[in-house]
């Protein structure tokens, strides 16, 4: 493809998602009725707080990159990375995840913006993120929750998240290793690149450079996504999703009483689940066995629909839409598997 067919392409692509944003505005408005401090509350400062967020993670990114940090923060993680076949700059992604998913997600699409990096690697690296790295980033508010109102039940329910995801980080290890066999040898390149360039840039420039390569893209699709979600929920979608999942649920697996507590982290949020799942602990309605099921079952059918309200926003601010998409149900898919894998041990163990 030519220049000018790109350049026309990408006009045409700047063009559409204005006009999709400008349409999706003048709906919401019209649905909320003109209410402006509906809109404020539900969408403007949303977005706004989200962008800043993402603003955040590029200044984080330059200053890791500016003080030559991702050496050290890439060594931490440097044993696993090596494993599966990953550079350090997914090894700085990885160890950033721990306190920002969207900071290492800015990394890794900053290095393959850059070259650093190959597109199958980003895409690895951005999955391995979504096991160990997203379970301990989650896992002081889980565990607050969790652990007081179904005591015993939630910590072999802890046990079987975080046995999930240890098989989800350990499957991408595997991947890795199967499909970057032919990339081993840029590693140490990826290494040099990263000692030369913080030894010439500051801070300001790399974050100047980001903000002015990034930061369009990033409010170009993150708005008008936002605008949708927010429409979507208005008109019941989310809902209708949540109506439909609770038929999944087959009560041969737990009585039907454990059903509700799977409505409950469905319709409501986690915490309503396992406020309810520790009253039927305690009342003798549910085994702890049973308990921990239920709470499987509700985390397994509930997050993919929190997925889409809460991350498809942020994945796509950050990666291209169709990347952004095809991470988010990737990851997803990855975290069903492991997460009935690990039910499945459980069960075995568990008599």
């Amino acid at each position: 493809m030519g220049k000018k067919k790109r350049d026309a392409l990408k006009k045409f692509n700047i063009f559409f998602w204005i006009f999709f944003a400008i349409i999706l505005f003048l709906t919401l408005l019209f649905k909320a009725n003109f209410d402006v401090r509906f809109l404020g509350i539900r969408v403007f400062w949303p977005v706004t707080r989200l962008i800043l967020i993402m603003v955040a993670s590029l200044y984080l990114s330059a200053v890791i990159e500016a003080k030559g940090w991702s050496r050290i923060v890439a060594s931490l993680s440097r044993p696993l990375m090596r494993l599966g076949r990953l550079s350090d700059w997914s090894g700085t992604a990885f160890t950033t995840a721990f306190l920002s998913g969207v900071a290492a997600n800015t990394v890794l699409w900053n290095a393959y913006q850059d070259g650093k990096i190959s597109k199958k690697e980003m895409f690895l690296a951005a999955l391995l993120n979504v096991g160990l790295p997203s379970y301990f980033l989650h896992l002081p508010v889980t565990f607050s929750i969790i652990v007081p109102l179904v005591q015993m039940a939630g910590l072999l329910y802890m046990g079987v998240t975080f046995l999930a995801a240890i098989i989800r980080t350990f499957i991408v290890i595997i991947l890795g290793r199967i499909l970057l066999k032919d990339e081993r040898e840029n590693v140490k390149f990826h290494d040099e690149t990263i000692k030369e360039k913080t030894e010439t840039k500051k801070i300001s420039q790399i974050f100047s450079l980001y903000i002015k390569k990034r930061l369009g893209s990033i409010i170009l699709y993150t708005v008008p996504i936002y605008f949708l979600v927010v429409l979507l929920r208005l008109e019941g979608f989310f809902q209708f999703l949540q109506s439909i999942t609770t038929h999944l649920v087959h009560s041969n697996f737990i009585p039907i009483e454990g059903v509700s507590v799977v409505v409950f982290s469905i319709v409501a949020e986690f915490s309503a689940g396992a406020a309810a799942a520790g009253a039927m602990l305690q009342e003798g309605v549910l085994t702890i066995k049973e308990t921990v099921i239920a709470l499987v079952l509700g985390n397994i059918i509930a997050t993919p629909v929190r997925a889409l309200r809460h991350q498809l926003p942020r994945y796509l601010g950050i990666y291209k839409p169709g990347i952004g998409v095809l991470l988010l149900f990737t990851g997803q898919f990855l975290r069903l598997i492991s997460v009935i894998a690990a039910t499945g041990i459980f069960l075995i163990l568990y008599r």
